[in-house]
């Protein structure tokens, strides 16, 4: 197996073994009672469907949420004057205050995993985190296999060097195999003897840079 499929598969179990009290508590910040008053916060006033929308959650769950909210004090809903088929939903100050107290202590448990994990290892996860997301950034289904000009242009944009791993798939080279391959695909209307297989030992890949 490949090194970057054994490291697919391996971020995929690392993905699905997580999801145990940290993923069920990112979740619910994510699509619960805490998304939709920070959506809250930072909008002032939302309807139920643009709140559904904003947090990925059902109309019907946004009506359970808001029900909720609403009995804690946290929000109020009422009728849009200009459009009486609209509800507007507004966060009270109450609510304003506890969506800065939540802030506070998810940041503050942020703090407390980079101070377990140390400075050493901090500073690697997030040089490595932003190089990940700059390469999953020209990863678009369609998109073609990106070159060296559009890889370094994305790394400038996001203000980091660009220095091409030594042990990196060569991405040319992949690129002209993955154009191969797709040139020597039977499209419709075509016979077995229009294409052959090509076995040429140069598609062959990985390189040192």
């Amino acid at each position: 197996m490949a090194f970057e499929d054994d490291a697919f598969e391996r971020m995929h179990k690392i993905m699905t073994d997580g999801k145990s009290a940290m993923m069920e508590n990112m979740n619910r910040v994510h699509r619960g009672e805490p998304a939709v008053m920070r959506v809250l916060a930072i909008k002032g006033e939302c309807t139920p469907s643009q709140l559904a929308d904003a947090t990925g959650n059902s109309p019907g769950r946004i009506s359970a949420i808001l029900s909720a909210l609403e009995k804690k004090g946290l929000v109020t809903r009422a009728i849009d004057p200009d459009n009486r088929r609209h509800v507007i939903v507004r966060i009270t100050p109450e609510g304003k205050r506890l969506v800065k107290l939540h802030k506070q202590a998810m940041d503050d448990r942020m703090r407390w995993v980079f101070g377990q994990m140390g400075e050493r290892r901090t500073e690697q996860f997030l040089d490595l985190l932003t190089r990940f997301i700059t390469y999953m950034s020209l990863c678009g289904p369609d998109d073609p296999v990106p070159g060296e000009a559009a890889i370094a242009k994305a790394f400038e944009r996001a203000g980091i060097p660009y220095d091409p791993a030594t042990d990196r798939v060569n991405v040319a080279a992949q690129a002209a195999q993955t154009a191969r391959v797709a040139a020597a695909a039977p499209h419709p209307g075509d016979t077995p003897d229009d294409t052959a297989a090509d076995d040429d030992p140069a598609d062959t890949v990985r390189v040192s840079a």
